[in-house]
């Protein structure tokens, strides 16, 4: 079995056509794996960017509607001071 291939963010990053920041702040969510290689640097595994490209790397609770109608008639904003 060969090797899973590795990259870089900055391979990444090209490859997606988004920048390096972008793929750095991706990883430090946590919405991407990534292993830290050195004291910079850090591999992505293929795998990995498989699973966050088909949604399984969001970390983000899908959101439910209330069911308590009084919710849908009251705003409740924080008191500015």
């Amino acid at each position: 079995m060969p090797p899973e291939a590795l990259l870089t963010p900055a391979q990444l990053a090209e490859e997606m056509q988004v920048t390096v920041a972008t793929v750095r702040r991706w990883i430090s969510t946590g919405e991407l794996h990534a292993s830290k290689a050195g004291p910079r640097r850090w591999t992505i595994r293929r795998s990995d960017v498989d699973r966050f490209l088909a949604g399984a790397g969001r970390s983000e609770p899908d959101l439910v509607p209330s069911e308590d109608p009084s919710f849908r008639r009251h705003l409740v904003a924080p008191s500015e001071r």
